[in-house]
């Protein structure tokens, strides 16, 4: 018998063979087979006498009511709470959407890491230049660097190393760029911050964004090995007269050797003379002036070497070492830096042909600075690429290869030779002013077409001990001194005594006036006594502001032993008359050479420095002291 099938006569309900779930009839009646509770077949009501329901048939209502959950309807049904839907249509939405955005994000992602590594964007190179010094070590870091470094944005970068002088570089930025060094860089390693000073003085402040060191390697002079005990604790001011004392070195127990004879290249030298040119100004600057004060003792300096086939390194150490008799060599020394002649000093007999000095007084130092640069021909990819690549050269592989190279850097030791050994150092040179920094190197870059000099010396000198007279010491080391002066040189001179102050021979070029020069001065006698000294300068010195001569080093020198006589302009009048008569246009340094315990000293100190001049004291004329403080402020 079928299930929930009314029994027939004589029969009653019985317990099903299994349980079973009973479907519901909207009218609330369960149907018999054949029919249906619309009258498709026979219908029981539960009040009916003749049917009890059956125990499981009501767990499986209980079951079907739990399972719909909600309310029971009117009609005794269990509902699904309206509140209870929107929540399981809440909870689909908000994991639809979490499981949506995962996976359009990662695809997104994916695509963005996929562009990028293919290079979608293309890839740029990033143009580095490097002084020559350092430019190898440069190359074979980039090269590591190539090879590691991910993809900025979605383009692929490449640094592209070219070798440059710190001269092509400054001069690019300001005219038309080198075709042959690329495109313009986006990171610059000169020898020196120098450089960047250069830069920035020629095309403005903005174009550098970071300038910091790498490594450093102190100036230093590669000098003959008998030279080297001579010079012994002289310092950088003491370098233009040993340069121009055709006897500087015979007064150092090195007889026969003549002159310094250095030689200031200015190509493959790693801005050595620069640095040189910086450190000798410094030193003969008066004490509280500025550094380019000192100027004068620079153009001595680069004036007085020895003439060379051309300004490179090459040039001066072939002549350095070209010569198995040092004293008979055309270069006894060359600026250069630590790092150089380490790498030339690696042949086993170097020592006996060549050794390190290096001037007592703060260190020159070239400190190799990585220069960020910025303008309108970078990229943001450029930029960003080039920081990584400065950093990158600072960490400790790449510092110790350069220490290997000679060069001194951070958390290393440089291996040393026979010539070099790398000693502890002074305190580093330090020149804040950029504006005179660019002025110096300038001076070294573009040497004037020699010097427009106008001479004013006292007649009313007394005689030194030993009878001759201080006029005659000095009218001879004058007219020495002009005998070597360059064909280019302009000279003029002006006389005074106790009594007045006179134009003797008129400022113009040397082959002009040189038998007049050498004339007058031969003919001058001790005048008088006293000295007209300060309205003699006020006169000379603005007759060489007036006929001022471009291209040309303009000074005065003042050759005199005090004390000051007239009235009529006392020291401080001087000192004001000079600054107002300064003209940056045109600039004309006062030197003077001053002899003995002179009551006038602190005007002269205060003109040269006012000026741009050098204050030189001078105890007696009859010593080499005098010789060296003409040639060095006659150039």
């Amino acid at each position: 018998m079928g299930r929930h099938s009314r029994p027939g006569p004589g029969e009653s309900f019985g317990e099903p063979d299994e349980p079973a779930d009973v479907p519901e009839n909207p009218t609330g009646r369960f149907a018999l087979p054949g029919g249906d509770a619309d009258g498709g077949g026979a219908a029981v009501e539960p009040g009916d006498t003749g049917y009890e329901p059956s125990p499981l048939t009501d767990t499986a209502r209980r079951r079907i009511a739990t399972f719909e959950g909600g309310h029971r309807s009117e009609t005794g049904r269990r509902g699904v709470s309206i509140s209870v839907i929107a929540a399981l249509v809440t909870v689909v939405v908000v994991v639809g959407a979490v499981i949506l955005w995962r996976f359009f994000g990662d695809a997104l992602s994916h695509r963005s890491t996929d562009a990028a590594s293919k290079c979608l964007a293309g890839a740029v190179n990033v143009g580095v230049v490097a002084d020559p010094s350092i430019a190898a070590d440069v190359t074979t870091f980039a090269e590591s660097f190539n090879a590691v470094v991910t993809p900025i944005g979605d383009r692929c970068v490449k640094m592209v190393v070219t070798a440059a002088e710190s001269d092509r570089v400054v001069d690019g930025f300001v005219s038309n760029w080198p075709g042959d060094l690329g495109e313009r860089p986006a990171l610059w390693i000169p020898a020196s911050s120098i450089a960047e000073a250069r830069l920035q003085a020629t095309a403005g402040k903005e174009v550098v964004s970071d300038a910091r060191s790498l490594v450093s390697s102190p100036v230093v002079l590669a000098v003959r090995p008998q030279l080297k005990e001579a010079l012994a604790q002289q310092s950088w001011s003491a370098l233009p007269a040993l340069q121009n004392n055709p006897t500087a070195l015979d007064g150092l127990n090195l007889s026969g050797w003549g002159s310094l004879r250095l030689a200031l290249p200015t190509a493959g030298n790693a801005d050595a003379t620069y640095l040189a040119a910086e450190a000798v100004a410094s030193s003969s600057a008066p004490a509280g002036g500025p550094v380019s004060a000192g100027l004068g003792a620079v153009n001595a300096l680069m004036a007085g070497q020895p003439k060379l086939a051309d300004g490179t390194a090459d040039a001066a150490w072939t002549a350095l070492l070209g010569s198995g008799d040092g004293a008979e060599a055309r270069v006894h020394a060359v600026v250069t830096t630590e790092q150089q002649l380490f790498g030339r000093a690696s042949a086993s007999d170097a020592k006996n042909n060549v050794a390190e000095w290096l001037p007592s007084g703060p260190v020159a130092l070239a400190d190799y600075p990585t220069v960020l640069l910025s303008g309108t021909w970078l990229s943001s990819e450029q930029v960003s690429a080039a920081s990584e690549f400065a950093r990158f050269m600072r960490k400790s592989e790449q510092l110790s290869a350069l220490a290997k190279a000679g060069f001194r850097a951070e958390g290393t030791t440089p291996p040393g030779n026979d010539v070099v050994t790398f000693p502890q150092l002074g305190t580093p040179l330090s020149i804040g002013d950029e504006s005179e920094r660019a002025t110096l190197a300038a001076a070294v870059s573009n040497p004037a077409s020699g010097s427009a000099t106008t001479i004013m010396l006292n007649q009313a000198m007394g005689a030194d001990e030993g009878g001759k007279s201080r006029l005659a010491n000095v009218v001879e080391a004058l007219n020495n001194r002009i005998g070597a002066l360059p064909p280019n040189a302009a000279v003029g001179l002006w006389t005074f005594n106790g009594v007045q102050g006179k134009s003797a021979v008129p400022l113009g070029p040397l082959p002009d006036q040189s038998a007049a020069l050498t004339s007058t001065l031969t003919g001058l006698s001790p005048s008088g006594s006293g000295a007209v000294s300060f309205t003699t300068l006020r006169l000379a010195y603005g007759e060489a502001v007036t006929n001022f001569r471009d291209g040309q080093t303009n000074s005065v020198l003042v050759i005199t032993q005090g004390p000051h006589s007239d009235q009529s302009l006392d020291g401080p009048g001087l000192v004001r008359y000079v600054n107002s008569a300064v003209d940056p246009a045109k600039p004309v340094a006062i030197n003077v050479i001053d002899f003995g315990d002179d009551s006038d000293r602190a005007t002269w100190e205060a003109v040269t420095q006012a000026s741009g001049g050098t204050y030189q004291n001078v105890a007696t004329s009859d010593s080499p002291d005098l010789t060296a403080a003409v040639t060095t402020l006659l150039n």
